[in-house]
């Protein structure tokens, strides 16, 4: 026998359907797959290209209504050069498949914490290192879905986007699905959209980059400090998210364009970024999520640290 039990939460779903004797005391545990994986392409005339992946868990629970405890974990990360130059591609190694300890982001706690508009801050353990802060911030932002509800429509608004908040084109579609998709996992995601077995919804983002309020150039996993002068010149020439959304499913994407250059060596490398979030179960949690150690808040925003500096940060940057 199997009953419906709801878990209100801010991931735009909240009903898990599970048998009526299983143990929800401490409410539910989501668990999405991470992937994270970019081309480097130098210069014209190239024949050869560096492929990085990364792969991980994002491991979440609720903490009242708009906050999720997290914590990464088996996050792996290797790098390996390629003949092949389609970033669209799977590729064959040409050289030894070295793994990247660097991009391996660690298991401590986290919180992310939400308003109506979606992303709003984190609170992390004071310690980290900026580097991984901003990982963090480019790989939760994929559960930032933007919109409220509406579907069927093209609209512009300003998004929270890890780079800045940036003037976003939303298209929202909602569509029948033309086969069985439908796969019993143990859940029924209830989401503002109102899906039914069958229905999804898509969402599509492209952020218009000349329209953002301190923006940031950065790729995953850069380690040059923006408040320091440096060799390499980074820019983002294109951002464009997809969402979709089923009664089982949700699933978030961005492909970065972005361009670097060594002025000391004139040398122009474009980077493909693709990196994606997949919703992979929802399990009864076995205890309440842990609290976050020497806790300290930061906005979503790359190269910012404490909230109170914020605004100090804003004036400076902004574009």
């Amino acid at each position: 026998m199997e009953s419906m039990r709801y878990f209100s939460d801010i991931l735009y779903f909240y009903a898990a359907r599970v048998a009526i004797d299983t143990p929800w005391k401490y409410g539910p545990e989501y668990t999405f797959h991470v992937q994270v994986n970019s081309t480097a392409i130098p210069e014209e005339g190239s024949y050869m290209s560096i492929r990085l992946n990364v792969a991980s868990k994002l491991v979440c629970q609720p903490k009242g209504l708009r906050i999720l405890s997290c914590h990464f974990r088996d996050s792996k990360a290797d790098s390996y050069a390629t003949e092949s130059l389609d970033p669209g591609t799977p590729a064959v190694p040409v050289s030894q498949v070295s793994r990247q300890e660097a991009y391996e982001i660690n298991q401590d706690q986290f919180e992310i914490r939400f308003t109506e508009q979606g992303l709003d801050s984190l609170v992390v353990n004071e310690n980290i290192q900026p580097r991984e802060l901003d990982m963090i911030r480019v790989i939760v932002g994929q559960l930032n879905v933007g919109v409220l509800g509406e579907y069927d429509q093209t609209v512009e608004l300003m998004e929270n986007f890890t780079q800045g908040e940036c003037v976003t084109m939303f298209w929202v579609e909602r569509n029948v699905i033309g086969h069985a998709l439908y796969v019993n996992r143990g859940y029924v995601l209830e989401t503002i959209f109102g899906l039914k077995d069958g229905q999804l919804v898509q969402i599509k983002k492209i952020r218009n980059l000349h329209m953002c309020t301190h923006k940031v150039p950065y790729f995953f996993g850069s380690a040059e400090s923006i408040r320091q002068v440096s060799d390499v010149v980074s820019t983002v020439s294109s951002s464009e998210s997809h969402i979709v959304i089923t009664s089982t499913e949700f699933i978030s994407g961005t492909t970065n364009v972005i361009t670097t250059s060594k002025v000391s060596e004139g040398m122009v490398t474009t980077l493909y970024e693709n990196i994606s979030v997949r919703l992979e179960s929802i399990l009864p949690a076995l205890d309440e999520p842990p609290e976050v150690k020497d806790p300290e808040p930061a906005s979503m925003f790359i190269g910012r640290w404490l909230m109170e500096s914020s605004m100090e940060d804003d004036l400076s940057l902004e574009v």
